[in-house]
């Protein structure tokens, strides 16, 4: 067994050389671990962090994992380490590495430690914990030591890093940590191809003034091939100078790595190797990726379990905008494979929208080819945007044209013996209706006539003009009503019927050269320093109602809440990276009160920043309320929008209590004390102040409407009334300003902004959670939360019940709640 004696390890553990990185070749100190290639307190970002600055665990782009080998012929050891980090709710990043340093003269000695970092590349903080253990010397056995550090990365050239291992000098027997300083400054001159630090690294035993300077530098020669060069210089009399050279070579998810190092003492050779789950720029151009994007997945929701406790989940349809976006600026990626079926919560609004993200797919020099499974108009609509359409075999197309249904419960309501007493104003304004008639009225007949004609314009130009076929051969599919595939492909709907091995044979015709890439992702880790600047994205998704955003339980709604979304507009507001904001609005209204502190919010936000709204499937009445102040309001020409009004609805259900044998009795103070009691039926006086009460929020909501978008406000009465509008038509009212979904919209807002055209701009949605507390405070995102927590929640109703219990009459528990609403007139799905 090698032990050293304690004089040796005196001797070993509080010399007064310095520690670092370069400077480390001649000293050996077991709070160091083993020697990483030329980095720096200010730049370290990786897994291997904790040995210089735990702090830099909070830039790590996932989850990695690192392996070294050292062999130090200065140092006479060999060492090996692992190390693995990642990062959790975008602001926590944990790590653990085990490192076993080995000598043929001192004693064997393992260090673990366990590392957490807080924060971002604005600001960060990390500690760390060393354990230490020897089966040759037990006096290092049980020994540990403490490590902190920050990092702040606050412009593109500059970075600042300071970290101090060895904070409780820890003791143990005759061995004695002592604390290191490093002090860090990183630049870089021509963005990231450059960098450049200066290090100040001292012992506080050697005091202050006998530390070491270290300078780095990292090239990177092309993209994915990175030298780094380490130079240290004691200041001590007898300090020498000590050289690393590095070389560093990454493909996307995996990197290699070899340093070399020499100081008096003699040579140093590390290997390394790296796996992540973040794309790094690979020297390898891989060029010809194929990825596989499964659009049915990836728009479905869940709910469940945390819907109960008041969560939800982010929207899934922003997330796959976004990816698509991305992937279109992915210079090595030269297709894409969309699987489609039935496209959960997407209606004509978001398909218009999803059929541009396809065409800016293909205008970057993407070939998209789209698969259908199944799938009806809205599917059809979305895949003919590709560049071939293909079909499995008994494939179930349902091209069969539009039809948009509406479910009334009057004569359900008249046997159960409830009686509904409504207070609205105008003809149009017919959400109640669906508890009151046993069919539909005919300004409600003309309105959805006026919308449907929109859609069949809109859908049948589009896809005429994609497939280059005439219009009447999408009328033979129609009348056809279940497409058979071969029918399909002899209309010219599709260009072929694939199974899996004839796909992979279209692939290879159509992208000739490529591969497909089963795990492909787009590039995500970036290393750039500072915070760019932000457009906030805020969405008001679902009914809206007071409080905080959150699901229904079952998940058979959302809410938008307006405590939520007035927060998420005061903090774009007042944030000074923030240069615009885009309010993403898909809802069909609500509370009449919460849809007005929106509007208010926005009003406010807009004094300071540019507020672009921006319109989904539907944005009508209390969800027109909320988006009509912005500057700029963009809608596809398919969006349900307008639906401007209010009413009061209040179920009596004194007949049915009766018959069941229950009585009620009410002792009021106040003649109208009762008017919200849901037993009894309003009096003529109840009604007439429910009236009065709803006619002047009207008049309030169109002279809004009239102040907002520069109209009259007798225009804007005619407009109004409840009726709703196309995008299209609302556009041609004055209603809306542009046609053009999500994308446009943020184009906009950085035009408002000013922001030139090449700055890279972060698109940020407000609203999240901050943090587990916020999350579990009911804000979105608390489903997230557990994701991360690895909770998987359970799914609400599955789509078709759902389904069911819409078509049954019951789109949305708020139109039951006593009070005023701004909510669409009726539910209308058009398939």
């Amino acid at each position: 067994m090698k032990t050293p004696s304690p004089a040796l390890l005196i001797a070993l553990l509080s010399s007064t050389s310095v520690l670092a990185q370069t400077t480390a070749l001649s000293f050996e100190d077991l709070s160091r671990g083993i020697t990483l290639g030329p980095t720096s307190a200010a730049l370290v970002d990786e897994a291997t962090a904790s040995n210089v600055n735990p702090a830099g665990l909070a830039n790590v782009g996932g989850a990695e994992l690192i392996y070294l080998h050292e062999r130090s012929v200065a140092r006479n050891q060999v060492g090996d380490g692992f190390y693995l980090a990642d990062t959790f709710f975008h602001a926590l990043s944990l790590g653990v590495s085990t490192e076993w340093m080995r000598s043929t003269t001192l004693a064997d000695v393992r260090k673990t430690t366990w590392s957490l970092a807080m924060g971002g590349s604005a600001f960060s903080f990390g500690l760390g914990l060393n354990l230490y253990n020897s089966w040759e010397e037990r006096t290092l056995s049980g020994l540990a030591s403490l490590s902190l550090g920050v990092q702040s990365r606050p412009l593109r050239w500059l970075a600042l890093g300071a970290s101090l291992q060895n904070v409780d000098e820890p003791t143990r027997g005759v061995v004695r940590l002592p604390r290191r300083f490093d002090f860090g400054v990183g630049f870089r001159p021509f963005k990231e191809r450059l960098t450049l630090a200066v290090d100040y690294l001292v012992r506080t035993d050697a005091g202050f003034g006998n530390g070491a300077v270290q300078g780095t530098v990292k090239a990177e020669i092309i993209s994915g091939l990175t030298v780094g060069v380490g130079v240290s210089q004691g200041l001590g009399p007898r300090d020498d100078l000590r050289v690393q050279l590095g070389l560093t070579l990454d493909t996307e998810h995996f990197g290699a790595q070899y340093t070399f190092g020499y100081s008096p003492g003699g040579a140093d050779h590390v290997f390394g190797v790296r796996l992540s789950q973040a794309s790094y720029g690979s020297a390898v151009a891989l060029e010809g990726k194929v990825a596989l994007f499964d659009l049915d997945d990836l728009l479905a929701q869940t709910g469940g379990a945390l819907s109960l406790l008041g969560g939800t989940t982010a929207d899934p349809y922003l997330e796959v905008t976004e990816l698509l976006d991305r992937a279109a600026r992915d210079p090595m990626l030269r297709g894409v494979i969309l699987k489609i079926s039935n496209l959960p919560g997407t209606g004509l609004g978001k398909a218009d929208e999803l059929r541009h993200a396809i065409l800016r797919l293909r205008a970057a020099n993407k070939k998209v080819l789209a698969v259908l499974l199944n799938g009806g108009d809205t599917e059809y609509f979305v895949a003919s945007a590709a560049d071939r359409v293909y079909a499995v075999p008994q494939a179930l197309l349902l091209i069969n044209g539009f039809e948009a249904q509406m479910t009334f419960l009057g004569d359900t309501m008249e046997k159960l013996g409830v009686k509904w007493d409504v207070a609205r104003v105008g003809a149009y304004k017919n959400a109640p209706d669906q508890l009151t008639r046993s069919a539909a009225s005919p300004e409600q007949r003309e309105t959805v006539n006026a919308y449907l004609d929109t859609d069949v314009r809109t859908v049948e130009a589009a896809i005429t003009a994609a497939r280059h076929i005439p219009v009447e051969r999408l009328h033979e599919a129609q009348a056809l009503g279940l497409v058979p595939g071969r029918k399909a492909l002899a209309l010219g709907l599709i260009d072929g019927i694939l199974d899996t091995e004839a796909l992979e044979k279209a692939v290879g015709e159509q992208i000739p050269g490529s591969h497909f890439d089963a795990t492909y992702a787009p590039p995500g880790y970036d290393q750039r320093w500072g915070s760019r600047r932000r457009i906030a994205l805020i969405p008001v998704v679902g009914d809206i109602a007071g409080g905080k955003s959150r699901e229904a339980p079952f998940g058979l709604a959302r809410i938008a809440g307006a405590e939520t979304v007035v927060l998420a507009l005061k903090r774009a507001e007042e944030d000074p990276s923030v240069a615009a904001i885009v309010l993403r609005v898909d809802s069909g209204g609500g509370d009449g009160l919460a849809s007005d502190l929106m509007y208010r919010a926005v009003l406010s936000a807009k004094k300071k920043k540019p507020v672009i709204a921006s319109m989904g499937d539907v944005a009508a009445s209390g969800g027109y309320y909320a988006a009509m102040g912005a500057d700029a309001v963009f809608a596809s020409p398919t969006t349900i929008t307008g639906s401007i009004g209010v009413f009061v609805v209040k179920p009596g259900v004194e007949q049915l209590a009766e018959r069941l044998g229950v009585h009620q009795e009410s002792v009021k103070r106040g003649p109208l004390a009762g008017i919200l009691d849901l037993y009894h039926p309003w009096t003529p006086e109840e009604q007439k102040a429910a009236q009065a009460w709803v006619d002047a929020f009207y008049d309030d909501f169109i002279t809004e409407v009239a102040s907002s978008r520069h109209l009259a406000k007798s225009r804007v009465d005619a407009l109004a009334r409840g009726r709703v509008w196309s995008g299209a038509d609302a556009k041609d009212r004055g209603l809306v300003d542009q046609l053009g979904g999500l994308h446009d919209a943020l184009e906009e807002a950085r035009r408002r902004a000013k922001l030139n055209a090449s700055e890279e701009v972060e698109i940020t949605v407000f609203g999240e959670p901050h943090g587990l507390l916020a999350a579990l405070g009911g804000e979105p995102g608390a489903a997230a939360v557990a994701k991360a927590l690895g909770i998987v929640p359970a799914a609400g109703l599955p789509e078709n019940l759902a389904a069911l219990v819409r078509e049954a009459g019951f789109p949305s528990l708020a139109l039951a709640e006593p009070g005023l609403k701004a909510m669409m007139p009726f539910t209308l799905g058009v398939r």
